[in-house]
């Protein structure tokens, strides 16, 4: 499964930003003395946007300019007052640039993203107190968009995108350390289809990373009030014409779809609710939709009809499968051996048919599974079998020839 990390919590910047900062300061850094001549007063205000909570006194606040064209990044420093206010004095002014507020506020790392022309205003920062109540946040929309299918691997490729929202006036900060059963997690979860691979995800939240948990993934990052989204892509196999898969809505959804390409308009999905087609970007697509999906209760989703290989691709796949030769190699040998048998009987002379017996006919039956495990062996240290296949059927050659051997003294 292929991950995406995020930054830290307490790095909310956005991560592009972050990346300019760096740039611009590893090329010409610079504090707010090396400015030019035209500087102002930058004043401003703290604000606690959780209902009750405390003003945010006493803080260290942070204003970072940017001058992109000029390469250049300053820093300026204060700290608000009783009532939440803060001023940067001499503040040098950068046509086309741009000003980054950033504070740290319960563990977490709030910012502002500022027009040079807005500095003259009151510039207002707004910060939270936080929950660990994961039940603030509801998907209003999750979309599973079939983004291609390969016919000739059978497998999907899909995109998921969700529209979630946290409606309190709390940033929920997840618990990552003191975790003694599931209903202890309030961090955001998704489910893959059994088989998923190369996972990429994107987000707009602030920091946070991307780790496995039972059959899909988890996101650690804080949601702060407000609307925010999440994006994954992932390929998945199927078999025959048809796959099943459990997409188990942890968060629940207001309103999920499937979206497929009109050029794919054999397939059916079930048990959605067919619904007129859209376009996106030029494209037309197919749409299944359910709504009001309760946290936890998901939907078992049933694509059939789903495009095939040729023929020709069937027939090769079929004879390069580890399951045609796990068969037809121990098959072919005990049938040689027996042939093998059947032509010496026959010529033998007349006394010697007598001595085949029963114990003669078991011993080469033993030889050839012997031979058949042999064969087995050897494949798989030559990496021909997947070990799923090689040690199931290992056992059962096994437990075929203790079958044929009598027992010790016998």
């Amino acid at each position: 499964m292929t991950v995406h990390s995020f930054a830290h919590p307490t790095l909310a910047i956005p991560l592009a930003l972050c990346l300019l900062l760096i740039t611009l300061a590893m090329h010409t850094p610079e504090t707010a003395g090396a400015q030019g001549p035209e500087t102002i007063r930058v004043e401003g205000i703290a604000i606690n946007g959780t209902e009750g909570g405390p003003v945010p006194a006493a803080l260290s606040i942070s204003l970072h300019a940017i001058d992109p064209i000029a390469g250049r990044v300053a820093t300026y420093n204060a700290t608000t007052d009783s009532k939440g206010r803060y001023a940067f004095e001499e503040v040098a002014t950068i046509a086309g640039g741009s000003f980054v507020l950033v504070m740290d506020y319960e563990g977490m790392r709030y910012s502002e993203l500022v027009d040079t022309a807005n500095l003259a205003n009151t510039v207002e920062l707004k910060v939270y107190e936080i929950t660990g109540d994961i039940g603030v946040i509801t998907v209003q929309r999750q979309a599973m968009i079939i983004a291609d299918i390969d016919k000739q691997d059978r497998e999907i490729q899909a995109l998921e995108v969700l529209s979630l929202q946290n409606g309190s006036d709390r940033t929920l900060l997840p618990e990552l350390t003191n975790i003694t059963n599931p209903a202890d997690i309030n961090f955001l979860r998704f489910s893959l289809p059994a088989g998923a691979t190369e996972l990429s995800v994107q987000s707009s939240l602030p920091g946070g990373d991307t780790i496995p948990m039972g059959t899909g993934f988890a996101v650690t990052a804080p949601v702060p009030p407000g609307e925010h989204e999440v994006t994954y892509t992932y390929r998945f196999p199927y078999r025959g014409d048809a796959v099943s898969f459990s997409q188990r809505l942890i968060q629940g959804a207001e309103q999920y779809q499937v979206l497929a390409p009109a050029s794919l308009s054999q397939i059916q999905v079930t048990p959605l609710e067919p619904k007129p087609r859209v376009d996106v970007g030029g494209v037309s697509y197919l749409v299944w939709e359910a709504e009001q999906v309760p946290p936890g209760r998901g939907v078992t989703l049933q694509f059939s009809r789903l495009p095939q290989p040729s023929l020709t691709n069937r027939v090769v796949a079929y004879l390069s499968g580890s399951e045609l030769w796990l068969t037809f190699i121990p098959v072919a040998l005990a049938l040689a051996l027996v042939l093998l048998l059947l032509w010496a009987w026959f010529r033998a002379p007349r006394t010697g048919r007598q001595g085949l017996t029963a114990n003669t006919v078991d011993q080469s039956r033993r030889q050839s599974l012997v031979q058949a495990i042999a064969v087995l062996d050897e494949r798989f240290d030559g990496g021909q079998v997947a070990e799923e296949d090689y040690r199931p059927r290992r056992q059962e050659l096994i437990e075929r020839l203790r079958q044929l051997t009598p027992p010790a003294g016998g």
